[in-house]
């Protein structure tokens, strides 16, 4: 599914004028209140109940039920530990390419997750209030000693899945990735989302790749089609933690 809606653009006060190489601006503040609805111009007005009807019959559309409310918080949370869970065992398949048919490691930014699942009914408003960005699915191969120097940088930010990772205060003491030692010689497949890739929230900042692969997937349409398929499984919507980072007191 890809979500299309209408962008309506409301400037705050500021009137920019662009005149070839000699750029410059002005600006007046406008009042955004009830100033306005004294003079509604009908035509304008129709336009946005129009776009809003439609865009409100896509985001009510019900897509899944929360027996309990999935909060997102670092280090792991129920919502985190649910999304990247299924990042790791289901974005492969968004992928032709055979080379991450199968990836180690999932990894998005905690900053990402904006809010809650509530328990009850989720919507696809509910879906874009949690991930509003427009963020797409990627895929990284890193060596080993690369993603032990990323590690420093999940601690509180980043949100995984295929890894335990134990910290004594700030510093990673002890990483698995798939139940076995980090091995700084071995290859890993990570997916995540391009914002990330590209050194959002500093996670992957000055890290190096040994290869990328872009999709054109973004992630509230991945997360929207894979709620669907748990619904249609008559399944409800789940997540935990489970421990899977620990963070010890200093010495």
């Amino acid at each position: 599914m890809r979500i299309k809606i209408a962008n309506i653009l409301i400037f705050l006060g500021v009137v920019v004028f662009g005149y070839a190489q000699n750029f410059h601006y002005d600006y007046r503040m406008v009042r955004m209140d009830s100033t306005f609805d004294k003079n509604i111009n009908p035509k304008l007005q129709h336009y946005v109940d129009k776009q809003k009807a439609q865009i409100d019959k896509v985001m009510s559309e019900v897509i899944g039920h929360c027996d309990k409310t999935l909060a997102g918080f670092a280090p792991e949370s129920p919502l985190s530990n649910f999304i990247t869970d299924m990042l790791l065992e289901q974005a492969p398949a968004r992928t032709t390419n055979p080379d991450y048919a199968h990836c180690d490691l999932a990894v998005i930014n905690f900053g990402g997750i904006r809010t809650t699942f509530e328990a009850g009914d989720i919507t696809i408003g509910d879906v874009m209030s949690v991930f509003p960005f427009s963020n797409t699915l990627t895929f990284l191969e890193i060596k080993g000693s690369e993603l032990r120097k990323a590690v420093r940088n999940f601690e509180r930010k980043a949100a995984f899945s295929g890894a335990t990772i134990t910290y004594r205060g700030s510093q990673p003491i002890d990483i698995k990735i798939q139940g076995k030692a980090l091995d700084n010689n071995a290859i890993y497949k990570i997916v995540t989302v391009n914002f990330v890739a590209e050194g959002g929230d500093n996670i992957f900042k000055d890290i190096r790749f040994e290869s990328r692969q872009n999709t054109e997937v973004i992630i509230y349409d991945f997360i929207i089609d894979e709620i669907k398929k748990i619904t249609a499984s008559g399944q409800s919507i789940t997540g935990k933690t489970d421990g899977r980072v620990k963070i010890l007191p200093q010495p």
